[in-house]
């Protein structure tokens, strides 16, 4: 399944050198809906975009980030 970039909840972070991989794990192991990250360009530098299909998912990576 794929998630459609156009209705995706989108939230772009900027993690430490070496913090990415916890945040990847993170989402295997919670995310009950598909996501992904853009894991081959760091978006112009400003940090990665994680991409959600559902809300659920999206708020629970935020609430997990702050």
């Amino acid at each position: 399944m794929s998630i459609n970039t156009q209705t995706a909840f989108k939230a772009t972070i900027s993690p430490e050198y070496g913090k990415l991989e916890p945040l990847i794990e993170w989402c295997k192991r919670n995310c009950q809906g598909e996501w992904r990250f853009s894991d081959y360009i760091m978006d112009l530098y400003d940090g990665y975009t994680f991409l959600f299909e559902t809300e659920r998912d999206y708020v629970n990576f935020l609430l997990w980030k702050k």
